[in-house]
């Protein structure tokens, strides 16, 4: 039983990770490319797909240590 439960542990972080893939790991040359126009570079777009990428970052950093913090207590406290 204890296996099944870490297994499912392991599979939620993967398949967050899957999920998140292209917020969590975008290059700041490929956020400036993305907030580009037609015509020039668009600051404010910049700005906010840097946000929104650093926040998926703290996001999938929080959801590791909750996951892993888990599987510890499956492991070592069932």
């Amino acid at each position: 039983m204890n296996n099944v439960i870490i297994l499912g542990l392991v599979l939620n972080l993967i398949a967050s990770f899957l999920i998140a893939y292209g917020r969590i790991f975008r290059s700041k040359k490929t956020i400036q490319k993305e907030s580009q126009t037609d015509k020039d570079h668009n600051p404010e777009e910049e700005r906010h797909r840097l946000r929104e990428t650093r926040i998926a970052q703290i996001g999938a950093a929080i959801m590791v240590t909750g996951f892993a913090v888990q599987i510890i207590g499956n492991i070592f406290f069932q």
